[in-house]
């Protein structure tokens, strides 16, 4: 008995630091992110919308290519090579940054700040609902993903449309989609922890968390400005 209760204490105290690790990770991330936003449009601001101010579209669409190809590149090469994927996770919120400050720059500042608020709000209790709860929530998360792909097919047709209605309809599906993720990853962090332990590969295993979650915030975020933000 002693034995069982010393190996769970120990597994417990393994978890705690995983996920630790992981919003560490998560942490640095949005923090250069928000410099990064930050930056673009009180510092640079001349030289970066200048630069974007022919071919504006394009080069956004260059950057999001970047980004999901960084996506995937961290996906791959987390566990192999973490450093690497460390350098490529920072990368990313590096442009991210960059492209999101496009979005930040069409809303009032109480608008950014209640939409970070409201995100914030979602995320955590989400994150609650996710490491608490006993029920395997991955057939939420694979039906989660499917309704992600039917929303961004629903973007690109209302590219063309330009309905206000399927806009705002699209955000709150938004919200919980990445609501709903945000629960899975959660217990996906705990399942995956479980797998690997504290070996070698949960450092990569880490980060690759880390991105995640930093993705449900994040769209969170934009979801949440686009619901009811105020435009300048």
């Amino acid at each position: 008995m002693n034995n069982y209760n010393y190996q769970e204490t120990s597994t417990n105290v393994g978890l705690q630091a995983f996920f630790a690790r992981v919003y560490a990770y998560l942490g640095v991330g949005v923090a250069i992110s928000g410099v990064t936003s930050y930056l673009v449009l009180n510092v640079f601001a001349e030289q970066v919308f200048g630069m974007m101010a022919t071919g504006t579209t394009m080069k956004l669409l260059l950057l999001w290519v970047v980004e999901i190809a960084l996506v995937l590149f961290l996906s791959a090469k987390s566990v192999k090579n973490p450093g690497l994927a460390f350098a490529g996770f920072i990368a990313y919120a590096v442009i991210n940054g960059v492209t999101l400050s496009f979005t930040l720059a069409m809303y009032t500042g109480a608008s950014v700040v209640k939409a970070f608020v409201a995100a914030s709000l979602t995320f955590i209790t989400m994150a609650i609902v996710g490491s608490v709860s006993k029920k395997d929530l991955s057939g939420m998360g694979h039906a989660m993903r499917s309704a992600l792909i039917g929303i961004i097919i629903v973007i690109l047709i209302n590219i063309f449309l330009k309905s206000s209605a399927l806009d705002m309809f699209v955000s709150i599906a938004t919200v919980l989609v990445f609501s709903g993720l945000t629960a899975y990853d959660h217990q996906n962090i705990k399942r995956m922890y479980y797998q690997v332990g504290n070996t070698s590969a949960a450092k990569g295993i880490a980060i690759n968390c880390a991105l995640q979650l930093y993705l449900d915030f994040i769209n969170l975020l934009i979801a949440f400005l686009r619901i009811f933000g105020s435009r300048d």
